[in-house]
């Protein structure tokens, strides 16, 4: 681990790297300098900044410096790193930008004087970040959910190779002013207060009915929270999306670790085509990979996880382009269309094409839009 260069003028250091984050009550505004790089930010003990939270990865990113400056990079987390509320994989930081490592947000600033040295005390910081009970918004959200207070956005899913527009995943956003719009932030609180297949069917709902009337459109990818394969309702609410927009084609995307019960997901499949929806398996590859029960059922459509596809195209992934391939072609064999996620270089793209993948999204095809410019 290296020392990490302070701004300079002439020979003497003006100021140090440091994180910054709002705390709860009446504590003290938390600081946390970037004295060393890497600086690795995660669930596990040890690391320059620990997060002790279910929804922070082990290793989930880290800070490190480059020829260009302060920079970011996620380590194949599972909810992601954001720069100013865009996900990124590799990225550069500049004083002021908002970090989030999941839902915890970090600003990134420059420390003059005499605030150049906070205590360097990685549990202090962890210990000012708020939990869960802490940030609260269980209210808020209650409200955000009467009043529907969420707004859909889209994110293209194209063909391959020739990048023809197939459709869209429909992705949720809040729009209640004391409340972040993450949609991870939220479902984490609607989770603590027992109502998180209510936030998840309001935000399909708010897809479709956004859309009704657009019969130009292509297929609505339409996502569910692993809770609502635990509990009654999931069907109920499809059959009502079903009315509310009888000729739109919709598929169903259900996590990876919720694909654990074959016969469920076998009575799933069978009510979606009673429904005339598709089922999807969505971030493929992140866990335990579930080829039994891809195989005794297999869906319409697998999403590969972005943390399989990001750096594909390097030398250094020749093994995982291996294991690609020949997931793809299984797949393939089945009848599956395979989707690469994440994709955001042309080279990635390309890599994916020569891996058999039929369909990609990511930012490279386009960001997630408002229904307006659609």
């Amino acid at each position: 681990m290296a020392d990490i260069p302070s701004p300079v003028v002439g020979d003497a250091p003006t100021s140090v790297w440091a994180l910054e984050s709002p705390t709860v009550g009446d504590r003290r505004l938390a600081r946390l300098a970037i004295r060393k790089v890497p600086f690795r930010i995660g669930r596990r003990a040890g690391l320059e900044l620990s997060l002790p939270y279910e929804s922070v990865s082990k290793e989930h990113a880290e800070i490190y410096i480059s020829d260009a400056g302060l920079r970011v990079r996620d380590l194949n987390s599972r909810n992601g790193t954001f720069a100013n509320e865009v996900r990124v994989h590799d990225a550069p930081l500049r004083e002021g930008d908002m970090l989030r490592v999941a839902d915890f947000e970090l600003r990134v600033v420059r420390l003059e004087g005499e605030a150049k040295a906070p205590p360097d005390d990685t549990a202090q910081m962890g210990d000012f970040l708020p939990t869960r009970a802490e940030r609260g918004g269980g209210r808020e959200l209650v409200e955000l959910l009467e009043k529907e207070l969420v707004e859909p956005v889209f994110q293209p899913i194209v063909v391959l190779p020739g990048r023809a527009l197939v459709g869209y995943e429909a992705l949720g956003r809040g729009r209640h002013a004391a409340l972040p719009e993450s949609p991870l932030f939220l479902l984490e609180i609607a989770e603590g207060i027992g109502c998180v297949s209510e936030l998840s069917r309001l935000f399909r709902r708010k897809a479709v009915e956004v859309l009704v009337g657009r019969p130009d459109l292509p297929m609505l990818f339409l996502n569910t929270h692993p809770k609502e394969l635990e509990h009654g309702g999931l069907v109920d609410s499809l059959a009502e999306l079903r009315e509310l927009a009888p000729n739109m084609r919709l598929v169903l995307e259900i996590h990876e670790s919720g694909v654990t019960d074959p016969l469920w997901v076998a009575h799933l499949r069978r009510e979606l085509s009673r429904l005339g929806m598709r089922l999807a398996f969505d971030d493929f590859g992140i866990g335990q990979s579930r080829l039994l029960e891809l195989s005794d059922v297999p869906p319409h459509v697998l999403k590969f996880d972005r943390s399989l596809v990001t750096g594909i195209d390097q030398a250094t992934a020749t093994s995982r382009r291996i294991l690609l391939q020949s997931l793809v072609r299984t797949a393939s064999e089945l009848q599956v269309h395979t989707v690469a996620e994440g994709i955001e270089t042309e080279s990635q793209a390309q890599t994916c094409v020569q891996l058999g993948f039929s369909h990609a999204q990511g930012h490279y095809f386009g960001q997630p839009v408002a229904v307006a410019n659609l």
